[in-house]
């Protein structure tokens, strides 16, 4: 184990993402159970399960993965069917998987029994075996092994051994085609006879099993005490290994005269094919159309996210000085200076683009596991879902893509539990009797929008009152929108009982904890017996962003460029008073005008004379006032730390090129306060 560490990393992102496959392969094979190629990429995947926890020595995994494949043999044969039964006994054995994964994770040396899920798919390949064999029975096979290479004196030593208690067997064993190191294999499988015998005997030769040259088939003679089933166990408990065939030796002399046919299990010739008939065919063919062809080259690796951290820092610090000799340049009017510095700016402008490419990483990656979720939901709670997910290719910072997955979870669940209602609660509302999920993700600007919806029942402000009040949570003057919200308070919850879904009022606080952690804002809309949406707004990257820079008063601030629409500059009249708020009319749409002096409590420079920039967010338009614009400039953002988090109208702070210090705006956050404030929305 101590020499296989330094593996487990890379066996633990492997083994994450082929049984994420499988469960993602599996909801297919539900939905769609008469395409057998979806079970062959089932089998690929179990089978590098199963070859990679082999090699680190993980028997349990390897054990259960090896008796899955058997089951998935006689789904690709039809002989059993992609039915209730055996989906849920292979998302039992998935499940089963990823927790013995867990607990190598965490290591937690607890043994796992999975006797019961052995024996339930041995029931299941048991069960069926007789129908294999009155169905293949017709087409029972032969296989040759080529033995006129042995001279008289193997004969003598197979017949001296057997004298002396020693079984013979000649064996075929294949290799798994898409394995990456045959040979390897080879070597694997006869050390580990040789621990209960002799070879005697193989073919091909040891230098064409070195090169790789042989197929995937090789053959031997192989002498031990032990018996014909303990062998061919030997033999086939090793990682990459399909098949293995064996027959015990009666007349050694025989060997010479004839090859000896052997009966092979109908179940074995549909894994072998027809491969194991001629090894000369395969000796010749496959290795001269192998030899010219060469093996195309990985052009990926893997890398630990801190390095990636490592990498944003040094870039973001690049970017810092880049921007002060720019300063240095412009204060000494230094002809020489600007082409070496133009190139820097080139260079440093394209590692920050590289930088950021490598960091970022679809919304996929969190939402592959939904499917899966949402069909368990619908079958604990007796309830129909259909899940859709849009913008699933949406790239955002792989820093907030890994903290997304457990406020999303907790939404599901809720929209499960809470939401959609019972199927024939449903019909009498004159809705589907199969409610939906939909998940959603776009870009907006430097910001990605993620929204969770369910055609539910909604959120009742009444209700949700009647339950803050027996809670001790005030709820005098709030209006229906606001009650809504209170869902989002600790420790509140409007079901009646627990249950092992929901009830205990902790999973919507830890959604606004962790969305507040990112730097993001969450929104409800909620209509009565028309459903619920949860928007989500997150920042598309927590490290360097294109910013405009602006005046306010004397101050200066910078806010991120990918949500500024257009900049104005409007007459006074352009401006309309309207009850306790001033418009702007653009394009016949009322925009809410936003002062930043009177956000920020400074002195305007001069009253008349300013900028609006025009702002979206979301389905929403703003008008931002400001004294000045300065420039566009890309800056690094620094966060503000624990002891200036409650600093909400700020994502964060830059440092200019002269080394001074400048805050950068969240404009969500000031545009949000402000319309609270004035009781005002479009």
């Amino acid at each position: 184990m101590d020499e296989n560490s330094k593996y487990l990393e890379l066996f633990f992102e492997e083994a994450d993402e082929h049984l994420q496959s499988l469960n993602e392969q599996v909801l297919e094979l539900e939905k769609h159970p008469e395409q057998s190629e979806i079970v062959d990429v089932m089998f690929r995947s179990a089978h590098t399960i199963k070859g990679m926890a082999a090699t680190m020595g993980f028997d349990t995994m390897a054990k259960l993965t090896h008796n899955m494949e058997n089951v998935f043999d006689l789904l690709k044969s039809d002989v059993v069917q992609a039915d209730e039964q055996s989906i849920a006994l292979i998302f039992d054995c998935l499940d089963t998987l990823s927790e013995l994964v867990e607990d190598l994770r965490e290591e937690n040396n607890v043994e796992r029994d999975i006797s019961t899920l052995i024996e339930q798919l041995n029931a299941v390949v048991n069960g069926e075996r007789e129908a294999i064999v009155e169905a293949t029975d017709a087409t029972d096979e032969q296989f040759n092994l080529d033995l006129h290479k042995l001279d008289d004196s193997d004969i003598q030593v197979i017949e001296n051994a057997k004298e002396s208690g020693f079984n013979a067997f000649r064996l075929a064993v294949k290799v798994a085609e898409d394995s990456s190191m045959k040979n390897a294999r080879v070597f694997l499988v006869m050390s580990k006879l040789e621990q209960a015998g002799d070879v005697l005997y193989v073919e091909p030769t040891t230098e064409v099993l070195e090169n790789e040259d042989f197929g995937e088939i090789f053959k031997l003679i192989f002498l031990s005490k032990a018996d014909e089933k303990t062998v061919k166990n030997l033999a086939l408990d090793n990682s990459e290994i399909d098949a293995v065939l064996i027959e015990t030796i009666t007349d050694a002399q025989e060997l010479i005269k004839t090859n000896l046919p052997a009966r092979v299990e109908p179940k074995e010739i549909a894994v072998v094919e027809q491969e194991l008939v001629k090894i000369e065919t395969i000796d010749t063919k496959k290795s001269a159309a192998k030899t010219p062809q060469k093996q195309a080259m990985n052009h990926s690796i893997r890398v630990d996210i801190d390095k990636l951290d490592t990498f944003m820092n040094l870039v973001s610090e690049l970017v810092i000085y880049r921007t002060q000799l720019e300063d240095f340049s412009t204060q000494l009017q230094s002809a020489e200076l600007n082409e070496p510095l133009e190139q820097v700016a080139r260079i440093s402008s394209e590692l920050q683009e590289l930088v950021l490419k490598i960091r970022m990483q679809p919304v996929s990656a969190v939402m592959s596991r939904f499917p899966r979720m949402v069909r368990d939901l619908a079958n604990d709670l007796n309830k129909e879902f259909e899940l859709v997910i849009e913008g699933e290719d949406t790239e955002l910072d792989r820093t907030v893509v890994s903290e997304l997955g457990e406020p999303l979870i907790h939404l599901i669940r809720n929209a499960a539990d809470h939401g959609v209602e019972a199927p024939s609660k449903r019909v009498e509302l004159g809705k589907p009797a199969k409610g939906q999920i939909k998940i959603t993700a776009y870009q907006e600007g430097n910001r990605v929008v993620l929204t969770v919806s369910d055609d539910g029942k909604g959120l009742d402000p009444v209700v949700i009152r009647e339950s803050a009040e027996r809670k001790g949570i005030p709820t005098e003057g709030l209006s229906d929108k606001e009650l809504q919200q209170l869902i989002l308070h600790a420790g509140f919850s409007t079901a009646k009982e627990v249950t092992s879904i929901s009830g205990r009022g902790v999973g919507m606080d830890v959604v606004k904890q962790k969305i507040n952690l990112l730097g993001g804002t969450i929104e409800i809309d909620s209509v009565i017996n028309k459903g619920t949406t949860f928007k989500i707004n997150l920042p598309l990257t927590l490290s360097i962003i294109q910013s405009l820079l602006i005046k306010v008063g004397e101050e200066t601030f910078a806010m991120p460029l990918g949500i500024v629409q257009k900049i104005i500059k409007p007459a006074a009249v352009d401006i309309i008073q309207v009850h306790n708020r001033e418009i702007y009319l653009f394009e016949e749409v009322a925009l809410p005008v936003i002062r930043l002096n009177e956000v920020f409590d400074i002195p305007a420079i001069e009253e008349d004379n300013f900028h609006l920039i025009l702002v979206n967010q979301g389905d929403k338009q703003y008008a931002l006032a400001v004294d000045d614009i300065i420039r566009q400039q890309e800056i690094a953002i620094k966060k503000l730390g624990k002891e200036l988090s409650i600093m909400k109208k700020y994502l964060g702070a830059t440092i200019m090129g002269n080394g001074g210090i400048i805050m950068i705006l969240d404009i969500a956050s000031i545009c949000k306060e402000t319309s609270q404030e004035t009781n005002y929305e479009l």
